[in-house]
């Protein structure tokens, strides 16, 4: 009864664990992620080889300049090397936008990023 009882159990468990651990990457690649640094929340979506969509999660507490910090620091740490190709989809703010809209909710910050091929030569 003891050995039954010892075998569910440990059925049991690790019937937990791998029902932990069976997320799909598509699931974990489009959870928030977060940057210490910098104390915000980012969504990295591969769409694409080489090809990739960043959110950056605003909260009011982060200015602007860091934000986009974040976002150059992300490209390189994605691509591995400059000469990446960063297309801003919104999110940008102006400079006096805390005087012409005090009130404003701010947009996350979206871009695309586009890495560069390794074309490397036959010789």
């Amino acid at each position: 009864m003891k050995k039954v009882t010892s075998i569910i159990l440990y059925l049991i468990i690790l019937n937990s664990i791998v029902a932990c651990t069976s997320l799909t990457s598509e699931a974990y690649q489009n959870a928030p992620q977060w940057d210490f640094d910098h104390q915000v929340q980012f969504i990295q979506t591969e769409v694409a080889v080489n090809y990739y969509q960043l959110e950056i999660i605003q909260n009011n507490k982060v200015k602007f300049q860091q934000l986009s910090a974040l976002l150059l620091r992300k490209s390189y740490s994605i691509c591995g090397r400059y000469g990446y190709k960063l297309t801003m989809i919104k999110g940008v703010e102006s400079v006096d936008y805390k005087k012409a809209s005090p009130n404003l909710i701010r947009s996350n910050l979206v871009a695309t990023l586009e890495c560069p091929l390794d074309i490397k030569k036959k010789n």
